[in-house]
């Protein structure tokens, strides 16, 4: 009982501090935030933030971190159901999309600013281990070095629409933006032979 009260008081003090970052970059952008402005807008002291984190790079990895698991959670599912590939390639789509709205003006600032760039970097880091892990998924055939470069290729496209779509203030639905996105590429892959393997889709739906 006491583990578990210790444990949701160190998770309440990590979401405390993710928040302050979040609401500190897009005030000043990440670049320009420091420890003391999150502790500050934290309302913790300089020990509390580094008995939970190093620096304020493994604070944002965390708050990746907890976006990936999502992401990957939502892509689980999709995988696993009884359907064809459209509906259950890129299951982290729509959940990316639907974050990335809920929360515009910081996507707006990581897209929009030179100091979001590492944070892009991040996000389409992510992205691309989700396609890598869609692609096993599906079974798509190919090389690795072709599957590695279809990879790169689908995660580069995927951040690409993502910045579009925030610089122009999100306005078409996630799910409009999340069909679109997803019918391109499935027929990408087809156009350039890396079809994703039907025997072996079986195989993991059974």
């Amino acid at each position: 009982m006491v583990k578990r009260a210790t444990d949701r008081r160190v998770q309440r003090t990590r979401q405390l501090l993710q928040d302050a970052l979040i609401s500190m970059m897009i005030e000043k952008g990440y670049e320009a935030t420091t420890v003391q402005d999150i502790i500050d807008r934290a309302n913790v002291g300089r020990a509390t933030f580094y008995a939970h984190f190093a620096d304020k790079e493994t604070l944002l990895a965390s708050r990746i971190e907890d976006l990936r698991a999502m992401l990957t959670q939502q892509q689980q599912q999709a995988l696993a159901t009884r359907g064809g590939v459209r509906e259950r390639g890129l299951g982290f789509s729509l959940a990316m999309l639907e974050h990335a709205r809920s929360h515009l003006p910081l996507y707006a600032m990581i897209v929009g600013q030179p100091s979001g760039a590492f944070v892009v970097q991040r996000i389409h880091r992510t992205i691309a281990d989700l396609v890598a892990l869609d692609f096993k998924g599906l079974g798509v055939k190919g090389t690795p070095e072709q599957r590695a470069l279809a990879t790169e290729y689908v995660a580069g496209a995927f951040m690409a629409v993502l910045t579009w779509w925030l610089d122009h203030g999100a306005k078409l639905p996630p799910q409009e933006v999340d069909l679109i996105v997803r019918r391109l590429v499935m027929q990408g892959l087809a156009a350039g032979e890396l079809r994703p393997d039907p025997i072996a889709m079986a195989r993991k739906q059974s």
